[in-house]
C-alpha cells in the first residue's frame, strides 16, 4: 500500500514536470491540472509527515485538520471551467474560494500564540466535535463542488452536440471517469466524517485517505494527458452569439445551399468535422450555420451529421466493393469514430441494430 502512495506522489510530479515541458501543447487546462495533481501530491505527502515535522521542529501548532482537504475541490472545479471552455479569471475573487484553506491555516497557527490556555485546554478537551466540525465542512465543501461539476458537465454536454460530430474522448467517457473519481474522493470525506462521530479515528483512515488521493493521482493524470479541448481552437468562436441579423426568418434557400454542399462534398466522412470547420467550409458564419441547423432543419449540429453518417453506412452495406469489410470498417469509412457510438446512433436512428438492418435488406 505504501509503494502506492509513494508511487501516486512521484506520478503526481512527474505529470506536473511533463505537462510543463516545451514538448507539451501549453493550455490554461493543462496548467490547472499540473495544479492540481501537485496539490493531491503535497496532499499526500501532508497526510504521511507532517505530524513528523512537527514535532521535530516542536513548532506550536494546534491541528484542526489538514487544510490541504479544502484546496482540492475548488482546483478541480477550476480545470472543469478551463476543459469545458469557460475561462478562470485569475483575480482577487478567486480568494474566496480559498478561504476556509486560509481560515484553518490562521487558527491552527494563532490560538497557541494567543495566550489563551484556557481556550486551548477547551479545544483538547472537545477535540472529537472540532474534529466533527473539521470533516463536517470538508463534506459540505466538496459536495457543493460536486454539484456544480456536475451543473457544469450537463451543460457542456448540450454544448458539444452543437459543436462536434463525434465525441468519443471529448466527453461521454471522460465526463463519466471524472465524476467517478470525484464521487471517490467525497466518499472517503464522508466516511472520515462518519468515523469521527461514532469511532476514534486512527492511522488506518490517514493512510486509506493518503492512498485515495495517489490513485486520483494515477487516474487524472493518464486520462488528462489523453484528454483534449475540443475548443481549444475557437473557445471565443463558440461561446459567440448570433448577430441580430441572424435572428431574421430562416432563408429556405441558404437550407438548400447546406444540404446541396453536405451531398455533393460529404463532409460528414471526416471523423474530425466541427461545426466551425463546416462553416468555414461552406463560406458562412459560424453562428448563422448552427441556427439554420437548430431552427431550420430541427436538429442539433451532432444528429445532423450523425444521420448523413447512418444514410452513409446503409449504401455502403449493398456496396460489392466493401463486401470484405466488417460492420467497425464500413462505420469507420462512414466517418464514425467507434464500435458502441455507432451501434448507438444507428439503432437510435433506424431502430435496428446494423446487423439486424443488414440482414433484413439482404431479406
Amino acid at each position: 500500500m505504501l509503494i502506492v502512495i509513494y508511487g501516486g506522489i512521484a506520478q503526481g510530479v512527474f505529470v506536473v514536470l511533463l505537462l510543463s515541458s516545451r514538448s507539451v501543447r501549453k493550455s490554461r487546462a493543462n496548467m490547472f491540472l499540473s495544479v492540481l495533481l501537485f496539490t493531491l501530491s503535497f496532499s499526500v505527502a501532508h497526510i504521511l509527515f507532517a505530524g513528523k515535522i512537527i514535532d521535530h521542529f516542536s513548532v506550536h501548532v494546534y491541528s484542526l485538520g489538514d487544510p490541504t482537504f479544502y484546496l482540492i475541490a475548488p482546483l478541480l472545479w477550476f480545470y472543469t471551467q478551463e476543459l469545458t471552455g469557460v475561462r478562470v479569471e485569475l483575480s482577487w475573487r478567486l480568494l474566496v474560494h480559498f478561504l476556509l484553506f486560509l481560515l484553518i491555516i490562521v487558527c491552527s497557527l494563532s490560538f497557541h500564540s494567543l495566550g489563551a490556555d484556557t481556550f486551548i485546554s477547551f479545544l483538547r478537551a472537545h477535540h472529537r466535535v472540532v474534529n466533527i466540525i473539521f470533516w463536517a465542512s470538508v463534506v459540505v465543501q466538496f459536495s457543493w463542488y460536486q454539484f456544480l461539476v456536475q451543473r457544469r458537465w450537463n451543460d457542456y454536454q448540450k454544448l458539444i452536440r452543437d459543436e462536434v460530430s463525434n465525441t468519443e474522448n471529448v466527453s461521454i467517457s471522460w465526463v463519466r471517469f471524472f465524476m467517478i473519481v470525484f464521487m471517490l474522493i467525497n466518499l472517503v470525506f464522508l466516511v472520515s466524517l462518519v468515523v469521527a462521530i461514532h469511532f476514534e479515528s486512527g492511522t488506518w483512515l490517514q493512510v486509506t485517505t493518503a492512498l485515495m488521493f495517489s490513485l486520483s493521482i494515477f487516474a487524472l493524470g493518464y486520462k488528462g494527458i489523453l484528454q483534449k479541448e475540443v475548443f481549444q481552437q475557437n473557445q471565443d468562436a463558440v461561446r459567440a452569439k448570433p448577430m441580430a441579423s441572424e435572428k431574421n426568418e430562416i432563408d429556405r434557400r441558404l437550407i438548400e445551399r447546406i444540404l446541396s454542399f453536405m451531398s455533393e462534398r460529404k463532409p460528414y466522412l471526416d471523423p474530425e468535422l466541427t461545426l466551425t470547420s463546416l462553416a468555414e467550409a461552406i463560406g458562412i458564419p459560424r453562428g448563422q450555420l448552427s441556427q439554420v441547423i437548430n431552427d431550420g432543419i430541427g436538429d442539433n449540429f451532432y444528429d445532423f451529421i450523425n444521420k448523413y453518417r447512418v444514410e452513409q453506412v446503409k449504401i455502403l452495406m449493398n456496396d460489392p466493393s466493401m463486401k470484405n469489410f466488417n460492420m467497425l470498417g464500413i462505420a469507420l469509412e462512414a466517418g464514425f469514430k467507434s464500435k458502441s457510438t455507432f451501434n448507438l446512433i444507428f439503432k437510435r436512428f433506424t431502430g435496428l441494430t446494423p446487423t439486424e438492418f443488414k440482414k433484413n435488406s439482404s431479406n
